[in-house]
């Protein structure tokens, strides 16, 4: 802990690392599904993933951890993309 009461987390946590996954892992399911099942449980794992994302990267400390939180923030934006291209189409 530091003079400020802050402690440093240089690292990204499991659960930040399981956010950008989580993003990931739905964008890719949704990608390739666009009806059925398949369809429903990426929607389900990226909005999980997207509320995990939203508690996990409050404030990102350091170049490590910024670094996911970019690429988790990239990933929520082709999510939505890809749940309205499925929805609209």
């Amino acid at each position: 802990m530091s003079a400020t009461g802050e402690t440093k987390r240089p690292a990204p946590g499991k659960g930040q690392v399981l956010a950008v996954l989580g993003l990931l892992a739905a964008v890719a399911v949704l990608s390739s599904h666009h009806e059925g099942l398949p369809f429903w449980l990426g929607a389900l794992t990226g909005v999980l993933a997207v509320l995990g994302y939203l508690v996990c990267f409050d404030s990102p400390r350091g170049i490590w951890q910024w670094l996911p939180a970019v690429v988790g923030f990239c990933a929520a934006f082709l999510f939505a993309g890809q749940f309205l291209i499925s929805l609209l189409t």
